[in-house]
């Protein structure tokens, strides 16, 4: 399944499985793993308003960063960064984002 319409699900109501949330973080890895390759890439595209507000997170953020949230919700770090500043900062370093 697309990982966006697993993110468009959750926003309206629909809990993850075990195995969706897995799907989601091996997502995640290949998306930071490709962004050395290209940010051409469905996931540095604006998530729609309702997806970004679904998440508390602010309007136009991108597909990634709705992702990392969704597991950060779901799969907390025990210790170190969270998967969204991993993420943030990863994307400051490529100057996708500024700081």
């Amino acid at each position: 399944m697309n990982y966006q319409l697993l993110i468009e699900s959750y926003c309206f109501g629909t809990s993850l499985s075990e195995q969706e949330i897995e799907l989601l973080g091996l997502e995640l890895e290949t998306q930071i793993m490709n962004i050395n390759i290209s940010t051409e890439f469905g996931c540095f595209k604006y998530a729609p308003s309702h997806i970004c507000e679904g998440l508390n997170l602010k309007k136009d953020t991108y597909w990634i960063m709705c992702l990392a949230e969704i597991l950060d919700l779901h799969k907390p770090p025990k210790l170190g960064k969270t998967n969204s500043v991993e993420v943030f900062d990863l994307l400051l370093k490529k100057k996708l984002v500024i700081g």
